[in-house]
């Protein structure tokens, strides 16, 4: 999928470097508690605000789940969930 970005844009930043960041449409999961925003890993019971990159406009909120297993299913619903085939016998 190849973006035409404006040439001044491009230019400044680099078309690859806006092709890997500026993706409208990706999620992210955001701590919600007293402390600043973290790694994931570092406070993985604490609740998840689901945002969205809505491109021009920032983040939107899709969603608050409870933690970090509930936002990394909603934000990967296909993770996991491969065709368990048996195996060839060889």
């Amino acid at each position: 999928m190849a973006v035409d970005w404006p040439d001044d844009l491009a230019e400044r930043f680099g078309r690859r470097i806006l092709a890997r960041t500026y993706r409208p449409g990706r999620l992210r999961a955001v701590t919600l508690g007293q402390a600043p925003p973290r790694a994931a890993h570092i406070d993985p019971y604490l609740p998840r605000a689901v945002m969205r990159f809505t491109g021009k406009r920032g983040w939107k909120l899709v969603a608050v789940v409870d933690d970090l297993p509930a936002a990394q299913a909603l934000m990967y619903p296909d993770r996991g969930k491969e065709d368990k085939a048996p195996l060839e016998p060889w």
